[in-house]
């Protein structure tokens, strides 16, 4: 069966058991829920529900190649039988080393097959799991903080385009039919140099299911630019990106693989307001999957940082538009 085939065909027996039969796909508006959350995967769910009244139609964790973990398929088949679609973030470093360690993971060496037992080993456990998953894997390759970035890659696109596609399709031989591709890029590039476009990283169609856009409102002096006033509106932080990923890949839905609002310099109440607003206007018609980063990092991310914050972050995720499931969600890029 032909790799798409097999997708809907997968995801279709999903939406039976999960009691979400009838057509392909969901009403155009239909939004989905993504979170993440700094603990085990398989409890991310019933946290968000005690703390936000809802269930996430994904949720997202991440993995990097340096630990040399298996994926654990026993989590995800979990998550589909609570109807939670899993999205698995693969990054290929080393996190005990830095960016720029010559010991550390580059492309060079994903070509040159140093991985290729690894991506299998991968590839046959994603296929164990016989359910549709998102895996994203080397995103925000146009910022120049992670290894697998442009800018610490000869600044050089097309070395990321083969890597992804060596990756790709190591998976799919080894059984890994059932992967929905994440292509993710930061919504803005550094350094943005004509190099590091985007559009000249993107695999081709082939390659992708859905375009991904990480972004932040960083507000009021983050720890990179203590001195510096970021805040940015939703639409500030998006529209751009949002435009490009219709450029480079109009035929593919888009997601926020990761976003949130800091508390510092503006009202995060406030934003998360405009932003449902500017969502349920029909702005954005092909973002479906929206990644909160419920924790506390660089900036207080989480929806609970204030009360203001979490009565619109609440209000936001229990309208009718935001109650997508994973069944659903699953069928979209299946079409």
């Amino acid at each position: 069966m032909k790799r798409r085939g097999f997708l809907y065909a997968a995801s279709a027996t999903i939406a039976s058991v999960a009691g979400f039969a009838g057509p392909a796909d969901a009403a155009p508006r239909t939004r989905y829920l993504g979170m993440f959350r700094e603990q085990d995967a398989g409890t991310v769910a019933a946290d968000v529900h005690r703390l936000y009244g809802v269930t996430p139609a994904s949720v997202m964790w991440f993995d990097a190649w340096g630990t040399g973990r298996p994926f654990p398929v026993g989590t995800a088949r979990e998550m589909w039988r609570q109807g939670i679609m899993p999205h698995y973030t693969w990054e290929p470093w080393d996190t005990a080393l830095g960016a720029t360690d010559p010991a550390q993971i580059h492309l060079s060496d994903i070509l040159d097959g140093r991985w290729d037992a690894y991506i299998k080993a991968r590839g046959r456990e994603f296929a164990a799991v016989r359910r549709p998953i998102l895996v994203r894997w080397g995103h925000e390759f146009n910022g120049n903080w992670y290894p697998w970035g442009i800018a610490n890659n000869d600044q050089d696109p097309s070395l990321y385009v083969r890597a992804y596609r060596h990756v790709h399709d190591l998976v799919v031989r080894s059984g890994g039919g059932n992967v929905q591709w994440v292509w993710a890029y930061n919504n803005g590039s550094s350094p943005d140099e004509p190099y590091n476009d985007p559009a000249l990283a993107y695999p081709g169609d082939r390659y992708v299911d859905w375009v991904g856009i990480d972004g932040y409102n960083w507000g009021f002096g983050p720890s990179w630019d203590p001195a510096g006033d970021h805040w940015t509106s939703f639409e500030q932080t998006f529209a751009t990106a949002y435009g490009k990923a219709r450029l480079i890949a109009p035929g593919r839905p888009v997601m926020l693989g990761e976003f949130a609002s800091s508390e510092d310099g503006g009202g995060k109440a406030q934003w998360i307001a405009d932003m449902a607003a500017a969502l349920r206007s029909g702005a954005y018609p092909d973002l479906r999957l929206l990644t909160w980063f419920d924790t506390v990092k660089e900036e207080a991310w989480s929806p609970g940082s204030s009360p203001g914050a979490l009565a619109a972050f609440t209000a936001w995720v229990r309208e009718r538009s935001m109650r997508g499931r994973g069944g659903e969600l699953a069928r979209i890029a299946c079409r």
